[in-house]
């Protein structure tokens, strides 16, 4: 029953009621055990409420579950990015997941997802060849001192990126404000963070 005082209103209701009974209803049960098994696939509640909350996400992983055996791995990554990052197709999301199986990273427009700070050495001596062209990164990741000593020794940019990955907290040298992304299935968790902070 409705707040509303009104016959009509509660007419509505119960008929939209019974037509959102009959569409639960006639679901079948291979398509039930499909649900069942992408749900009981997320750990995390919050993944699990998104799927919930968008069902049109939740079918997008149906249709695949169609077409082939779905990676249990596709799922955590797929409602994790469609809840934290944006929205993403099953397509793209098996890029990223290749990708970061290969490189311990990956990219997202303005996001990068990572095990940990050592698998970011290739992605930081990327970043800091750049950065060591500005005058305010320089003064960030270096005393006085150390520039001077640098000079002094003619030190090449290649030789002081690779004293900062060796010796310098990456995530610290790269800005990053790393936090809990996802647990894909092998137990591996990863962790993103913002990388234009």
């Amino acid at each position: 029953m409705i707040n509303k005082n009104s016959d009509i209103l509660n007419e509505l209701f119960f008929r939209e009621l019974q037509v959102l009974i009959e569409k639960y209803n006639r679901i079948d049960e291979d398509t039930k055990t499909k649900i069942e098994t992408i749900m009981c696939t997320l750990k995390d509640e919050e993944p699990k409420k998104y799927l919930m909350d968008n069902p049109n996400k939740l079918k997008e992983l149906i249709e695949e579950k169609n077409e082939k055996e779905l990676d249990k791995d596709i799922v955590i990554f797929f409602a994790w990015h469609n809840l934290k990052i944006g929205e993403v197709d099953v397509k793209k999301v098996k890029e990223y997941i290749e990708e970061l199986k290969m490189n311990s990273y990956v990219e997202l427009e303005e996001y990068i997802i990572y095990r940990m700070e050592e698998d970011l050495k290739d992605y930081a001596k990327e970043i800091l060849e750049e950065r060591l062209e500005q005058e305010y990164y320089v003064d960030k990741l270096f005393d006085k001192e150390t520039i001077i000593e640098m000079w002094i020794n003619k030190a090449t940019k290649e030789e002081m990126i690779q004293e900062i990955v060796d010796n310098v907290n990456i995530e610290e040298a790269l800005e990053l404000c790393s936090q809990y992304s996802f647990t894909l299935g092998n137990g591996t968790m990863y962790k993103y963070s913002n990388k234009d902070i």
